[in-house]
């Protein structure tokens, strides 16, 4: 089990160091996506290769795993390798919007090193140090693109999230408080060792304790009202890194809680953990249902998505019972691959259409049918439509609800997940349906794209020829579009009336989707000093 623990940590921590040596080139990407897949291998030997149910220590008590750290030991491990696969290709020259190239691979792969770190950790206090590192390197990877609204949106992140998990710290500095009566002043706070003088802790120190970290951890989670740095940090990061954020971080933080809330459980009694997390939970399901139905930026709704989907989980939890709280985890898994996959397709509209309105992307089933069908699926996914997995996880939530005759909250639930329903499926429906009028453009004002692009990217000499105005590296996705479509693509010259002295530019179509290229503009060599133009 030990080499298993070491295995998963020390693969990012190689890719993270191989990055600083390589540098921006492509091998460093791939070699990032092979960490990240040994590092997915490695997590489910641990949750499937040992008896992790009963809990087992590794390494003299550093580590400890049971089925609490496997559920989101799993959702952790399968997001980071997906993204890094996918962030291989989102870096290719020409397609994503990242400006920070050389720093970006060194700093995702210490994040999923983190990420990986925190459920298996025994120490309540490393277990606070690996959140806290998570916080300082996405802060970073969301102000990767270099516009102002990601630097904006990162600054607001570290600061909010650090408020938070100072009090979050808070919290278990009182519980360990909790236990210097039974355990001495100076002893190790790992769960094992407080869940076994959990009858001997101060129950009135527990309760704050528990209260400051629920806090704490939530403002990480996401959980209403310590929610502020979230829509903006999921919708100005990179597509990739809004994955990660929401697929990961939100699982990781919500782990926390619920380790600590198992403490308080067992020293206090489940009713009070279970009032706070019903509380939390059910604003952060309620303001996420309702902002849902006024969001115009698809990247933003889905940010409150996940703000929903954490509610949902801390209900499951807070209604009892074994049917609720196994569906409440197998919701941070099915919330974890469907959220991954809507951002990845909200990545792919982004790339293409340069904007995060809404308005301005109609008819992507019918210009890219591949990622037209994947932004579909993913949006289906996360708004719990059968067959997908959410829908499972919310129906034993709500299953749970009956069982322990919470029938009210149960309703409410339902209702809840059906209002956001709504605003999630009308918003993508429009962008991705085929039907538009006849004759409608799927090409954006020209002001519009010139208002939504993001900036320009620092100029790779090697990435293009400068007589060869095709890109070098199309993205696979991209690939696939041409393939389903059946286009030959053509090239035809056409004039700006508010550009008439760039005449060379040039107008690419694939299939019905139009990229603008300008033609790079030669110098003209001076053969002599009394040339024309020379001096």
């Amino acid at each position: 089990m030990a080499v298993w623990i070491v295995i998963m940590l020390a693969l990012p921590l190689a890719a993270a160091a191989g990055g600083v040596v390589i540098g921006d080139r492509p091998a460093t990407g791939w070699l990032s996506a092979c960490a990240a897949a040994g590092s997915f291998a490695a997590a489910l030997a641990l949750v499937f290769g040992y008896d992790a149910v009963r809990g087992r220590p590794a390494l003299g008590g550093t580590f400890f795993l049971d089925a609490l750290s496997g559920v989101f030991l799993i959702a952790v491990a399968f997001v980071y390798a997906v993204v890094a696969v996918y962030s291989a290709g989102y870096l290719l020259p020409g397609i994503g919007h990242i400006r920070l190239r050389r720093w970006y691979w060194p700093l995702l792969n210490l994040f999923g090193l983190a990420l990986l770190a925190t459920p298996v950790l025994a120490n309540l206090g490393v277990l606070w140090v690996a959140i806290e590192l998570t916080t300082v390197v996405s802060a970073l990877l969301v102000t990767s693109e270099g516009s102002d609204e990601s630097l904006e949106a990162g600054w607001k992140y570290i600061v909010i999230g650090s408020a938070g998990l100072a009090i979050g710290l808070l919290g278990i500095v009182l519980i360990y408080a909790a236990g210097v009566p039974s355990l001495g002043d100076h002893y190790t706070p790992t769960y094992t060792t407080l869940a076994r003088a959990a009858a001997h802790l101060n129950g009135s120190l527990v309760r704050a304790g528990f209260a400051f970290a629920l806090v704490g951890f939530g403002t990480k989670a996401g959980l209403v009202p310590m929610h502020a740095w979230l829509p903006d940090a999921h919708s100005e990061g990179p597509s990739p890194v809004s994955a990660m954020l929401s697929g990961a971080l939100l699982a990781a933080a919500m782990y926390a809680v619920l380790r600590l809330g198992a403490i308080a459980q067992l020293a206090v009694g489940p009713r009070y953990v279970h009032v706070l997390l019903l509380v939390f939970g059910g604003l952060s399901l309620l303001l996420a249902a309702l902002f849902a139905l006024r969001q115009s930026n698809y990247k933003r709704l889905l940010a409150y998505s996940s703000i929903e989907h954490m509610g949902i989980v801390s209900l499951g939890v807070g209604i009892g019972g074994p049917i609720a709280a196994y569906g409440a985890f197998f919701h941070v898994i099915v919330h974890a691959a469907g959220k991954t996959l809507a951002f990845f397709g909200a990545g792919e509209l982004l790339s293409r259409y340069e904007t995060r309105d809404a308005d301005e992307v109609r008819g992507v089933l019918r210009v890219a049918p591949f990622t037209g069908a994947m932004v579909l699926l993913g949006a289906l996914a996360i708004t719990g439509v059968p067959p997908f997995g959410i829908f499972r996880s919310e129906l034993l939530i709500v299953t749970g609800g009956f069982s322990q005759s919470r029938y009210a909250l149960a309703g409410v639930l339902v209702a809840l997940v059906n209002i956001a329903f709504v605003g999630v499926y009308q918003l993508f429906h429009r962008m991705v349906d085929c039907c538009w009028p006849p004759g409608a453009s799927t090409r954006r004002p020209r002001h519009a794209r010139a208002r939504s692009r993001p900036p320009e990217r620092p100029r790779r000499e090697h990435a293009r020829d400068p007589d060869d105005h095709r890109l070098r590296w199309p993205h696979p996705i991209r690939r696939l579009d041409r393939l389903a479509t059946r286009r030959r693509h053509r090239r035809r010259e056409f004039a700006h009336p508010d550009r008439g002295r760039d005449r060379g530019r040039v107008l690419r179509t694939t299939g019905m989707a139009a990229v603008p290229l300008v033609r790079p503009r030669t110098r003209r060599r001076c053969t002599s000093i009394s040339s024309p133009g020379c001096s």
